[in-house]
């Protein structure tokens, strides 16, 4: 009689400890310690020293913003006086934040990449729902201040043909002083209506100009904009990119890396980041795209091998989850100093919680408008990304 042979993978299945079980891992103290062994890396890494760079202002457009990138930041400023909720939970917080330690941020970044979302990644519309928020340094008769501005976005990327892609821009917007102190600079220049940014021209790359418009009337009304042109959904670069285009990405990194290098070659006339710079905020762009699994990994992979990479450990980001924390070396940030990138990541699931621009060292008119090391002067936090079935809702 034949005896039925016994199932190797199971026996050793049975046999594991269930504290090595995969699905007890993920957002575990087991997974927490982990990375932290990981984040802990050879204290020897050198931290590689790069020519400062200039700062862009945004990463990945939809197709109907990329043209006016360059032109008029137009926000609303309330008469009413500074709300003092207002500043508390934004990019106005002043945090000196956690040290910046020599830590070995590419291995902890591929770390990460293992650990992507791999669940359904198809539908008929990719969501994505952030929340931004940036500070206005202004300079305005001799007297410098700074006001905080923050909104909600709302995008679909519709990916069925019929469907359209819709970027619903300034929910919930507010743009005010920082503090008191500078509600009360504000008053002494003469409430000017019209603002312009300190150093916007440098920062628009074009001429064009950085500025705040003061209108009485309260909150900005959301603006709803088509954003598809034809089959073109997204920006990638200097391309508009569509769906398929987006789906053809590889998952392989060093393939990714070849085809950003490409992209970076035909943007030079319109970038003013740098490489290291740029690829990070391509590279960390695409992760809130509708691509595939394995590109967000193979994105994380890619950032992970910039040059100057460092891992700041635990961190907490803007809307106060937990999560972990990479940088770049700092370099120039025209209107406020020098500062760093910083991605803020999800470690059990590779989810891209934030990124976000720290100040390492203000400018003479920053420190004037009292800002210091460790402010983070913006910020763009995921609160969804997901696949639906269901196109966004927008406000009348």
């Amino acid at each position: 009689m034949a005896h039925k042979r016994p199932d190797v993978m199971k026996t050793l299945a049975d046999a594991r400890p269930a504290a090595l079980d995969p699905d007890h891992l993920a957002g575990s103290a087991r997974a927490r310690h982990d990375l932290g062994t990981i984040l802990a890396g050879d204290p020897r890494t050198p931290e590689s020293r790069r020519p400062a760079r200039p700062f862009a202002w945004r990463w990945a457009l939809p197709v109907a913003a990329t043209a006016a990138a360059a032109g008029v930041l137009v926000a609303t400023l309330p008469q009413g006086g500074p709300d003092p909720e207002g500043s508390r939970a934004t990019a106005g917080s002043a945090t000196d934040g956690p040290r910046h330690t020599p830590e070995n941020g590419r291995l902890a970044l591929l770390t990460v990449a293992d650990r992507v979302d791999r669940a359904a990644d198809e539908g008929t519309y990719w969501r994505l729902t952030t929340r931004s928020s940036w500070i206005g340094v202004v300079d305005e008769a001799g007297s410098a201040f700074a006001v905080v501005a923050s909104e909600k976005q709302a995008q679909s990327f519709g990916v069925r043909p019929g469907t359209q892609s819709l970027w619903v821009s300034g929910l919930d917007s507010t743009v005010r002083p920082r503090t008191e102190r500078d509600a009360a600079r504000w008053r002494a220049a003469g409430s000017p209506k019209d603002l312009t940014l300190a150093g916007s021209g440098s920062a628009s790359g074009s001429g064009g100009r950085l500025g705040l418009r003061m209108e009485s009337g309260g909150k900005k009304k959301p603006t709803v904009t088509r954003t598809n042109g034809g089959d073109r959904i997204a920006a990638l670069g200097a391309r508009n990119v569509t769906y398929a285009d987006l789906r053809k990405l590889p998952g392989d990194s060093a393939k990714l890396k070849e085809f950003l290098a490409d992209l970076y070659e035909e943007d030079r006339g319109g970038e003013i980041t740098g490489r290291t710079e740029w690829m990070w905020q391509q590279a960390a762009g695409l992760i809130r795209l509708p691509v595939k699994p394995a590109v967000r990994a193979a994105a994380y992979r890619v950032i992970a091998g910039l040059p100057g990479i460092r891992s700041l450990g635990e961190v907490t980001d803007p809307l106060g989850r937990e999560g972990v924390g990479f940088a770049l070396p700092a370099s120039d940030r025209p209107g406020y100093g020098t500062g760093r990138s910083e991605l803020i990541v999800d470690p059990a699931t590779g989810a891209l919680l934030a990124d976000r621009e720290v100040l390492t060292e203000p400018d003479a008119t920053a420190a004037e408008a009292g800002l210091r090391a460790g402010t983070v002067v913006n910020y763009t936090a995921t609160v969804t990304a997901e696949w639906t079935d269901r196109q966004l809702e927008t406000p009348r």
